[in-house]
């Protein structure tokens, strides 16, 4: 089964110490394994390299991440070890992180401006609730590490720092609108953090708008300015960073929600997943569902989705289970005037397979269901009187008008 998976949009870099060929420009996706390999795919989800990072001894992978300023790919394992590789996925790491704290459970990524050093800033998760920074030294990528763990200077040891105390770290990343990392956990508290110093901001105490119910997932939406996070409580809570009260509940999932993204082709969408796989897509200017996909494959070992990536290219959602799905997320709506007054009513004809539709202007219209255009229309149904309602007979042959003088006809619809 994929723990963790993520989209590199300029794959095929150097290699090792920055020499060699990545195998070309272009976006792959990379997933982290709990059979311990790191896959490599193509758009297409033909496989285009494989790591093993588990040298066969059964150590699952919980994350990865892509590091943009070194473009390297870091790995969590349950071996208390984050592995980086290089920018063509060489077989072997360039070097680890002993991260003996607790087991790695989700990493995140900032890489700093000039005006902060530069610094690459690794933030990892553990199973114990803490979350630990690491301040990676410039050009740390090229050294020869001869097989050996990172070495961190006095000026740049990582901070250590207990957030969800007993609970696992769930997700953890940096927002670069609030220059915030931000945490979340099985305890159900949401953290927002100054990363330099990996503790919570001045007056921003623990976010608990989903009370005791874990949180899996939390998303910025760069267009509202506000959250979206979701958990095992089953719904969405729409919540302003400045404040503590929710903008909004969107509820629909029957199941955990295990991930929410943001749809970057359009900005006021967001997409959810659930563990019963079930993906929905929100309009959250409206705070209303406007889609529901369920994936109808069957997976094994388990039957279950474990997580998901937008790729903004695509566009498209990733899911994975125990292997790859892609769901193109570009939908092109075309819509035509097809009454000039208020439609009362429109039924569907399945033996016919038609649709009737009809105004109060008493214009009543007949609509081939397959290419969407108008097989016939009769107008002025009820004369100068509105049309308010129509209907079919049992046989569906025969179709029922009324209008507002009280007035009942039948037509005949065969």
């Amino acid at each position: 089964m994929i723990s963790d998976v993520t989209v590199i949009y300029d794959a095929g870099g150097t290699g090792k110490n920055g020499g060699g060929s990545g195998g070309g420009a272009g976006r792959r996706y990379v997933t982290a394994g709990r059979d311990g390999f790191v896959k490599v795919w193509h758009p297409n989800l033909t496989p285009h390299k494989i790591i093993d990072v588990g040298q066969n001894r059964g150590r699952w992978l919980t994350a990865c991440c892509w590091m943009t300023k070194s473009r390297c790919l870091a790995v969590a394992s349950t071996n208390f070890r984050i592995y980086f590789y290089d920018g063509a996925f060489s077989p072997a790491p360039i070097t680890y992180i002993e991260h003996k704290e607790g087991t790695p459970s989700c990493l995140g990524y900032r890489a700093s401006n000039d005006m902060e050093g530069g610094k690459e800033i690794l933030m990892v998760g553990d199973h114990n609730g803490y979350v630990t920074v690491y301040f990676l030294e410039d050009e740390w990528n090229k050294k020869d590490w001869e097989d050996e763990p990172m070495d961190f200077k006095k000026n740049a040891k990582p901070i250590r720092r207990l957030y969800h105390e007993g609970h696992w770290v769930t997700k953890v990343g940096f927002v670069e609108d609030l220059q915030a990392m931000v945490t979340c956990g099985l305890d159900g508290e949401i953290n927002l953090c100054n990363v330099h110093l990996n503790q919570r901001k001045p007056n921003q105490p623990p976010i608990k708008l989903h009370k005791k119910y874990g949180v899996h997932t939390w998303c910025w939406c760069k267009l509202k300015k506000s959250f979206a996070s979701g958990g095992l409580d089953r719904q969405i809570i729409i919540w302003n960073p400045f404040g503590t009260m929710a903008m909004s509940t969107l509820q629909g999932h029957n199941a955990p929600i295990l991930d929410v993204q943001v749809n970057e082709a359009v900005q006021h969408q967001l997409i959810s997943m659930s563990v019963d796989k079930v993906v929905k897509v929100w309009d959250i200017q409206h705070y209303r569902c406007i889609q529901t996909f369920t994936d109808k494959t069957e997976y094994k070992p388990e039957d279950r989705l474990t997580c998901m990536v937008f790729d903004r290219e695509l566009p498209g959602l990733v899911m994975c289970s125990n292997t790859l799905n892609v769901l193109p997320m570009r939908v092109k709506v075309e819509t035509n005037r097809t009454h000039t007054a208020p439609i009362v009513g429109a039924l569907f004809n399945d033996v016919f397979n038609q649709i009737v539709s009809g105004d109060s202007q008493g214009t009543v219209r007949v609509w081939d269901v397959c290419n969407g255009h108008m097989e016939f229309e009769f107008r002025r149904a009820h004369g100068d009187h509105k049309l308010t309602c129509l209907g079919f007979d049992v046989s569906k042959r025969r179709l029922y008008t009324g209008a507002e003088d009280g007035e009942v006809k039948l037509w005949n619809f065969s």
